[in-house]
């Protein structure tokens, strides 16, 4: 029974393997106004410096003079954008953390970090491949990084 149960678990992870390619290349769902502007006020309450990538994924980093009034302009949007209705807010208020970590320094490297193992001649094993795409799917998917403020990861003093 237990090898039965052993095969039917690898048998349906190699079925989610092969569905990951497709998984990936799905487009993210669209953010309300409201998340994206909790998301990214969030991101500017931070003390850590905060940038935008620009095409040629250079980075434009926000002036702190001029934080106070990016600030500002993000809560007029969500004052315009977000429900009164508390349960609403409470679910606008989670999505909005959970873009806050989809668009963390650690899902970029965590993401920055499957890159580098799926590259040729990485040898990486192939069971710590799975771990790592599958943790990417779950916690670090893919989105759109373009024309939003992003938290510059500090390394900690040693």
């Amino acid at each position: 029974m237990l090898k039965i149960n052993q095969m039917r678990l690898t048998a349906f992870s190699l079925f989610g393997l092969a569905l990951l390619p497709t998984v990936l290349q799905a487009k993210p769902t669209t953010v309300s106004a409201c998340v994206e502007a909790l998301e990214q006020l969030e991101a500017l309450q931070t003390l850590a410096p905060v940038y935008k990538l620009s095409e040629a994924l250079k980075r434009k980093y926000l002036a702190d003079a001029d934080r106070p009034a990016e600030l500002a302009r993000l809560k007029t949007i969500e004052a315009a954008s977000c429900s009164a209705d508390p349960k609403r807010r409470a679910r606008e208020e989670r999505q909005a953390k959970q873009l806050h970590l989809v668009r963390s320094p650690g899902c970029m490297q965590d993401r920055d970090r499957l890159a580098m193992m799926e590259t040729p001649g990485a040898r990486t094993p192939q069971d710590d491949l799975a771990r790592m795409r599958k943790r990417v799917l779950v916690q670090c998917p893919d989105g759109d990084f373009s024309d939003i403020w992003l938290v510059e990861w500090i390394p900690p003093p040693v």
